[in-house]
C-alpha cells in the first residue's frame, strides 16, 4: 500500500514539474519567440555573408618499385628504381603536403589577385569570365597587401581607388594615422603600364567594365601556403591500395580544380626531378671522365698504331697475348676503382660541407654497397617524419626530438659507412698492384719490341674498356631519367559537381531556430527564476497550507468597476460565482457572516475585489452591505456612485448614527457604508467600541457584511478587525505582489495566532495559466448559478 501510494505521489510530483515547464513556457511565450527569431534572423544575416565553400578531388596511383632481393649485383638500373621507387605512400602523402610542392601549384594558378563584385549588400569573388585581367604586376609597398582596389569605368579608361574601411578612415581622421591611398581622379588607359606608389601593373580589357569592379593583391608563397595548407586534405584511398586523394577546397570550384590538378602534376614533376638530380651529377661526371679518358685513348691508339707500322709488328705471341690479356683486366678493374674512389672522395666532400646525404643515393647505387643505400632510404623517410612532425610541434616536442637524434645517428652511420668504402677499395688496389709487378716482372723477359708492343697495345686495350665502360653508365643513367616517369600516375583528374559542400544552408538555419529556441527557453526560466512576483497558484501552494478561496481573472480595461453586472456570463463573474461557492462552505448557519477583505501592499485590487465579490452575492438575493474601513485611501463609494461625506469616520465619531450612513445602491440587496472624510485618527477611531455594536446591529439585517480594510503591510488596522470577521481574505496580485508577502503572512499567523484566513489570486493571466475560471477551493468546481439566483 505504501509503495503505490509513494508511486501515486512520485507521479503527481513529476506532473507538477512538467506543468511547471509548460506553464512557465506558456508566460514567457512572447520572449521565447522573440529571441528565438532574433538568434534566426541573426544566423541568417550571418549565412548571408558565408561563402560557399566547393570540394574539388583526384586520385594519383603510386607504383612500387621491384623486388629489391631480386636484383642483380650490377642492375643499376633495376638498382636505381627500386631504390626510388614510392611504395611508401605515407611518406608520399606527407611530402604532398609540403610547400615545396605547393609552391610549384601557387606559381601556376594565380592566388595573389582576387576579384570581387558587389552583389547585394555583399561582395562576391568571381574567377571565370573576368572583364578584365591583371598583368605584369610587382608589388613596390607591401602595405597594399589585402585592401581592397576600386577599378571603377570611365569612358575609356578607369580610375583606381583603395577601399579603405571606416575604422581606417576614423583613425585617420582622429588620429593622423597612416592610410594607403591612391589618386582616385586620375585616368589609366587599358593595356598600358600603371605605376603607383604601391605597386606597377597593367590590366587588360576582356570584356566590356559595366560596374566597379575590386582587387585584392596578396604576396608572397609562404603566406599564402599557410594559409590554404588547412584547405588541402591528403588521403590514401584504401589501405590495400596504393592510391592517393588530393582534394582542395575553395571558395571558386574552377580555381579549386585547377589547385588539384596543378599539385597532382607538381608532385610528379618534383618527383622526376629530385630523382633526376642525383643522375645528372653521375651523367655529368661520367661526361669529365669520358672527355679524358678519349683523350687518353686516341693517344694510346696512335701510338700502337705508330709502333706496329714502324717495325712491321702484326700479332704478339700467345705468351704475349696471355699477358696482355690479364694485365689489362688489372689495369681496368684500377681504372674503374680510380673513378670509384673519386666518387667516394665527392660523397666524403659533399658530407664535410653538411648538405642533404639523402640525395647521394645515385653515387651510392654505383658503388653496389646495399646497407649504405638502405641507410640513405630511412634518413629519407625520417626527414619526411621530421617535417610533419615541424608543422604540428615546436622543436621541443619528444617526438621531434627523438627524430632529429635519429636522423644524426643515420647520416653518422652514412659517412662511417662510406669511409669504410674508400679503405675496402683501397686495400682492393693494393693487392691489384702487387699482381700487376708479378706480371711486368714476367713480362721483362720478354723481347724488348714484343714487350713495348704488348704495353702499348695494353694500354689501348685498357683505355677502351674504360671508355666502353663509361658509354655504358651514361647510357643507363639516362634510361634510369626516362624510367622514372612510370612511378606516378593520374588515375581521376580534377571533379567537382559544382555543389557547394558547405555552408548547409538549411542545417545552419534549423540549428540556429533550435538555438534560439534554447536560449528563449533558458530566458524564461532565468526570468522566473529571477522574478520574486508571484507568478500562479503554485508560487503560494509552495510557501504555504493556507487555502486558495478563489482565482480571479485580470481584465484589459484600466477602468473597473462592478463588472459582474455588465457581463453576467463572463469568465470574470464566473469566476467570483465561484468564489462564493467556496465561501458559502465555510458559513455558519443562521446567522450572518463577516467577511474581512485586505492585501499586503497597496494596489492589489482588495476594493475592486470586494465591490465585486457583494454584488454577486446580492445577484444570489443575499441581503450584503459592504464596509469601507480604508479610511486612509477610500474608493470604495466609486463603484457604488454613491457620496462619501457622511461614513465609518463620522459614526465612530459620534457625529451620525447608524441610519445615518447606510447608503443604497442602484441593487435592491446590496448596501453601503463608506469610510466618510479622511479623519487625522483613523487607527484611533477603529478602536472605538461603537464599532462593535455597529457590526452587532448589522448582523441582525444583513446575511453578509463585507469589510474592505487597509492593506497589512502599511498600517496595523487590519490586525484589530480581524477579530470580528468570520472569515479573513487576502488579496495577491499575480505578477504584482512578492512571493516574500506570503512568507511575512505565514510569520504573521504564527506570531499572532491567527485563525479564518483565507487567500485569492488576483489579475491572474487565464490564457498563460490555464486556471479556467472553474477553479475551486477543496469544495469542488462551484461555478455556475447559486440555487438563489435568478
Amino acid at each position: 500500500m505504501e509503495q503505490a501510494n509513494r508511486r501515486q505521489s512520485d507521479h503527481k510530483v513529476e506532473e507538477n514539474i512538467l506543468r511547471d515547464i509548460l506553464l512557465t513556457i506558456n508566460q514567457y511565450k512572447k520572449s521565447i519567440i522573440i529571441t528565438a527569431l532574433i538568434i534566426f534572423l541573426f544566423g541568417a544575416y550571418s549565412l548571408y555573408f558565408k561563402k560557399d565553400i566547393y570540394r574539388s578531388s583526384a586520385v594519383i596511383e603510386v607504383k612500387s618499385g621491384g623486388s629489391k632481393g631480386s636484383m642483380s649485383e650490377g642492375d643499376f638500373l633495376g638498382g636505381a628504381l627500386s631504390g626510388f621507387g614510392s611504395a611508401n605512400v605515407d611518406k608520399d602523402i606527407e611530402i604532398l603536403k609540403t610547400f615545396h610542392v605547393n609552391n610549384i601549384v601557387l606559381n601556376k594558378v594565380n592566388f595573389n589577385t582576387r576579384y570581387y563584385i558587389d552583389s547585394g549588400f555583399k561582395q562576391i569573388e568571381i574567377y571565370d569570365n573576368l572583364p578584365i585581367e591583371i598583368k605584369n604586376l610587382t608589388v613596390l609597398d607591401k602595405d597594399i597587401e589585402g585592401y581592397r582596389i576600386i577599378v571603377s569605368p570611365i569612358d575609356d579608361g578607369f580610375t583606381l581607388e583603395v577601399d579603405n574601411t571606416l575604422k581606417n578612415k576614423i583613425l585617420h581622421t582622429l588620429f593622423n594615422k597612416d592610410i594607403v591611398k591612391l589618386d582616385d581622379e586620375k585616368i589609366y588607359n587599358y593595356g598600358k603600364m600603371i605605376e603607383t606608389p604601391y605597386f606597377k601593373l597593367i590590366i587588360d580589357t576582356k570584356s566590356h567594365l559595366e560596374e566597379p569592379l575590386y582587387f585584392v593583391v596578396i604576396t608572397g608563397n609562404r603566406n599564402l601556403y599557410e594559409s590554404l595548407k588547412g584547405s588541402v586534405e591528403i588521403t590514401q584511398v584504401n589501405p590495400d591500395a596504393p592510391l592517393i586523394q588530393i582534394a582542395f577546397t575553395d571558395t571558386m570550384p574552377t580555381r579549386a580544380n585547377l589547385y588539384v590538378d596543378a599539385l597532382a602534376e607538381g608532385f610528379i614533376e618534383q618527383s622526376i626531378a629530385e630523382k633526376n638530380k642525383g643522375n645528372n651529377r653521375i651523367i655529368k661526371f661520367i661526361d669529365k671522365q669520358l672527355k679524358d679518358i678519349k683523350l687518353k685513348l686516341n693517344s694510346s691508339e696512335a701510338k700502337l698504331e705508330k709502333y706496329r707500322i714502324e717495325y712491321q709488328a702484326i700479332e704478339p705471341s700467345l705468351q704475349a697475348q696471355t699477358y696482355i690479356t690479364e694485365l689489362s683486366k688489372i689495369d681496368i678493374e684500377l681504372s674503374q676503382n680510380e673513378l670509384k674512389k673519386l666518387l667516394i672522395d665527392n660523397l666524403i666532400q659533399f658530407s664535410k660541407e653538411k648538405k642533404e646525404l639523402d640525395s647521394i643515393a645515385p653515387f651510392l647505387m654505383e658503388l653496389k654497397d646495399r646497407s649504405t643505400t638502405d641507410l640513405i632510404s630511412k634518413l629519407q623517410e625520417s626527414q619526411i617524419k621530421e617535417e610533419g612532425l615541424r608543422a604540428q610541434f615546436s622543436s621541443k616536442h619528444p617526438g621531434f626530438i627523438a627524430v632529429r637524434k635519429q636522423i644524426s645517428y643515420i647520416k653518422k652511420k652514412l659517412i662511417l659507412n662510406i669511409k669504410n668504402l674508400k679503405l675496402s677499395l683501397s686495400h682492393r688496389n693494393k693487392n691489384l698492384i702487387k699482381l700487376q709487378e708479378a706480371y711486368e716482372i714476367k713480362l721483362k723477359s720478354m723481347p724488348t719490341k714484343e714487350r713495348t708492343l704488348v704495353n702499348l697495345q695494353r694500354d689501348y686495350q685498357v683505355n677502351s674498356e674504360t671508355y666502353k665502360y663509361l658509354l655504358r653508365k651514361k647510357s643507363e643513367n639516362e634510361m634510369i631519367k626516362v624510367a622514372v616517369l612510370s612511378d606516378y600516375r593520374v588515375v581521376d583528374s580534377a571533379y567537382n559537381n559544382y555543389v557547394p559542400i558547405a555552408p548547409k544552408r538549411s542545417l545552419f538555419l534549423f540549428v540556429f531556430l533550435m538555438l534560439g529556441a534554447i536560449l528563449g527557453i533558458s530566458q524564461a526560466f532565468l526570468r522566473n527564476f529571477l522574478n520574486d512576483k508571484i507568478q500562479s497558484k503554485e508560487d503560494i501552494e509552495n510557501r504555504t497550507n493556507l487555502p486558495i478561496y478563489g482565482i480571479l481573472p485580470a481584465l484589459k480595461q484600466k477602468v473597473i468597476k462592478l463588472e459582474v453586472y455588465n457581463d453576467p456570463k463572463s469568465p470574470f463573474a464566473e469566476s467570483y460565482r465561484s468564489l462564493r461557492t467556496n465561501l458559502q462552505f465555510s458559513r455558519k448557519n443562521n446567522q450572518a457572516n463577516i467577511i474581512l477583505m485586505t492585501s499586503t501592499i497597496a494596489g492589489e485590487g482588495k476594493t475592486t475585489t470586494i465591490a465585486n465579490l457583494s454584488a454577486i452575492f446580492q445577484m444570489a438575493n443575499y441581503k450584503c452591505i459592504v464596509i469601507n474601513l480604508d479610511m486612509r485611501k477610500p474608493t470604495l463609494h466609486n463603484f457604488f456612485n454613491v457620496t462619501n461625506n457622511e461614513g465609518m469616520s463620522t459614526y465612530l465619531s459620534g457625529k451620525n448614527n447608524v441610519e445615518d450612513i447606510i447608503q443604497l445602491t442602484a441593487h435592491e440587496h446590496l448596501h453601503v457604508i463608506t469610510s466618510g472624510p479622511i479623519p487625522p485618527n483613523p487607527s484611533e477611531l477603529i478602536l472605538s467600541d461603537r464599532l462593535e455594536k455597529l457590526l452587532n446591529h448589522l448582523k441582525e439585517t444583513y446575511d453578509y457584511i463585507f469589510i474592505d480594510s487597509a492593506p497589512m503591510g502599511l498600517v496595523t488596522d487590519t490586525m484589530h478587525l480581524m477579530q470580528y470577521a468570520d472569515m479573513s481574505l487576502f488579496v495577491f496580485r499575480e505578477n504584482y505582489a512578492r512571493k516574500s508577502f506570503i512568507t511575512d503572512l505565514n510569520t504573521l499567523i504564527q506570531k499572532h495566532d491567527l485563525k479564518r484566513i483565507g487567500i485569492l489570486l488576483n489579475a491572474a493571466d487565464f490564457s498563460s495559466t490555464g486556471y479556467g475560471y472553474g477553479y475551486g477551493y477543496g469544495y469542488g468546481y462551484g461555478y455556475g448559478y447559486d440555487e438563489k439566483e435568478k
